[in-house]
């Protein structure tokens, strides 16, 4: 099999525990920093050596070469002057007696064996387990680490749930996180594109930028929200949403409809401003806003609207909340009649 990256697996690397290397030509395998001598590496066993040595890069095969046939080390890049220097002669006596009858052949290439499997097959979803298992969480538990999976229970299309996904672990592309990644931007280019004076970044131009302010203001006005400020943290924020619609009996699907509308609309309008030279615009920012929250209302088991979107803007919770809307249109229609069996 083709070895790639693991052949540099040694220590410090959580794999080294559970891969290990059967060498073929030596070719691909670090001869000091790959296990490929039973359960050990060189590195960890002769570090004197290793730090001493001009060829802490090189592969098995390039530390000797064959000699009428037969297998022959070399000096493993270190000069007998500095093991007579540091007093490594046994050390490196030990060495060679460890590796006589060992070494490259000639027939194949080399191979991994990787052990958290039965098989010794190395398959990524194993490593992905294996790396699972050994993450140590950065700090407690955070409570609202809960929003990443909340986000994706939304009656949105999957796009949003994506879109907002990647916002909350920001991981979505905004400038800054393009000037990390090595994309170069002249200094204007690196402004928001609706102050036009602060750096582009999640925070500012989601929740802390003067024009993006004054678009949440009108949004928790139109719902009815306290508005205290907007949240910068992501995940509070959210989680701070789902909490007032569940306070105003909102259907489960539906709790963070109008926070993913706004957010998804405001990316919407910063492409617009960056690649189609359009100009930004608070007015028609909010009405696509109360849009998006009208066409999201009827999505999951609701398959019908049953107002137009200028009754929806009056009322919107009404809408989304948990109680059938046989009973909010009863009256109206003279009975208990259902409007989707109009």
């Amino acid at each position: 099999m083709v070895i790639g990256n693991f052949g540099k697996c040694g220590v410090g690397d959580p794999r080294e525990s559970y891969c290990r290397f059967k060498i073929g030509n030596g070719f691909s395998t670090l001869f000091w920093k790959a296990s490929w001598l039973e359960t050990f590496c060189l590195k960890k066993d002769f570090s004197d050596l290793y730090e001493n040595s001009s060829l802490f890069k090189v592969a098995v095969a390039g530390m000797g070469g064959w000699v009428n046939g037969v297998w022959t080390w070399g000096n493993f890049g270190i000069n007998p002057l500095v093991l007579a220097e540091h007093n490594l002669e046994s050390e490196m006596d030990s060495l060679c007696v460890l590796l006589e009858g060992r070494g490259p052949c000639n027939a194949v290439g080399d191979e991994a064996v990787w052990r958290a499997e039965s098989d010794r097959v190395f398959y990524t979803v194993s490593c992905y387990k294996f790396y699972v298992g050994c993450r140590i969480p950065y700090g407690p538990f955070n409570k609202f680490d809960g929003a990443l999976g909340l986000v994706w229970k939304a009656e949105v299309p999957f796009k949003i749930k994506a879109f907002d996904w990647s916002l909350l672990v920001n991981r979505l592309l905004t400038k800054d996180l393009l000037l990390h990644r090595g994309i170069t931007f002249l200094v204007d280019n690196f402004k928001c594109v609706f102050d036009g004076v602060n750096p582009e970044s999640r925070n500012h131009s989601f929740f802390t930028c003067s024009s993006v302010k004054a678009v949440w203001s009108v949004v928790v006005m139109w719902i009815g929200k306290p508005y205290g400020g907007v949240e910068v943290d992501c995940l509070r924020g959210f989680m701070d949403w789902l909490s007032f619609c569940k306070k105003k009996k909102v259907k489960e699907g539906k709790l963070g409809v109008v926070w993913l509308a706004t957010l998804w609309t405001l990316w919407l309008n910063r492409n617009g401003v960056c690649f189609q030279n359009e100009v930004w615009n608070m007015d028609n920012t909010i009405w696509s806003i109360k849009f998006l929250v009208w066409k999201w209302a009827f999505i999951g088991d609701i398959t019908h609207s049953i107002c137009s979107c200028y009754d929806f803007n009056k009322d919107p919770l009404l809408f989304i909340s948990q109680y059938q809307f046989v009973c909010n249109f009863s009256g109206f229609f003279g009975g208990d009649v259902s409007p989707f069996m109009m």
